[in-house]
């Protein structure tokens, strides 16, 4: 998961844990791409504003990786504006949750985009 502030990390790092998943955490895109080189996760979930990165550019570049193109990105962002939401299904996302949610949205999101890539954690 890629997350500039703690607090979000912290809360989404928990929820996916409860969904029985491992969490590799990042807090910029250059920690993101270093955990991406090592491994190939089966979710990945970007918020669009980082320090160091646009999160679109990002996506695109992990759909630009032929070992990345197929794991399901979800976007957790604070940007409410049709546009982002368009911008971030046009570089490859393939869910989109706005801050603040609750912890049920976010698993129904996530189980959603894992199922429909077959990885869903049983």
């Amino acid at each position: 998961m890629v997350e500039d502030d703690p607090d979000a990390r912290r809360l989404v790092a928990g929820c996916l844990r409860r969904l029985g998943l491992r969490v590799h955490e990042a807090a910029t895109g250059a920690e993101a791409i270093a955990l991406l080189e090592r491994g190939t996760p089966d979710l990945i979930c970007l918020d669009l504003r980082l320090p160091d990165a646009s999160g679109v550019a990002l996506c695109e570049r992990i759909r630009a990786t032929p070992k990345l193109r197929d794991v399901p990105v979800v976007v957790i962002t604070a940007l409410t504006r049709p546009i982002d939401r368009v911008q971030a299904e046009i570089a490859g996302a393939n869910g989109y949750l706005v801050k603040p949610f609750r912890a049920d949205a976010f698993a129904d999101a996530v189980l959603e985009v894992m199922a429909l890539s077959s990885l869903a954690p049983s």
